[in-house]
């Protein structure tokens, strides 16, 4: 259980999704009404935010707090200013991530129709046999 705001202070924060953001490095306190405005993420993950910017992510955002912090809401994706004509290294990345990921779901597969057919016809005993 929190006690304290200070506590939010290095804690891990995930989107609705499940992807880890990143750790608050500080709070945004609105002085006034002496309440915690936002959450300060200071280098968030390179898949969420353009070129790992420092972002701040408002309180009304938040969902749950425990042991981590859990996003109701965060966009697919932060851009930061870059110019059109340039693609950023982030959305290389997760090109090269998906095809990564479809050429290792290939090749299980690959894997598993060789099993199946080096098993077929085959009698578990003889196979055990053969080991």
């Amino acid at each position: 259980m929190l006690t304290e705001i200070s506590e939010l202070i290095g804690m891990e924060v995930y989107t609705d999704k499940g992807i880890a953001l990143g750790n608050v490095d500080d709070l945004i306190v609105e002085t006034e009404n002496q309440k915690v405005d936002g959450l300060f993420i200071g280098n968030p993950n390179p898949l969420l935010v353009e070129h790992s910017k420092a972002v701040s992510v408002p309180f009304r955002w938040i969902g749950n707090v425990g042991d981590i912090i859990i996003l109701k809401y965060f966009p697919k994706f932060v851009q930061t200013g870059a110019t059109p004509e340039r693609i950023p290294k982030v959305r290389k990345l997760t090109e090269e991530i998906k095809h990564f990921a479809h050429s290792a779901e290939e090749k299980i597969m690959h894997a598993e129709h060789s099993a199946a057919e080096k098993l077929k016809g085959k009698k578990l005993s003889d196979e055990i046999q053969e080991i």
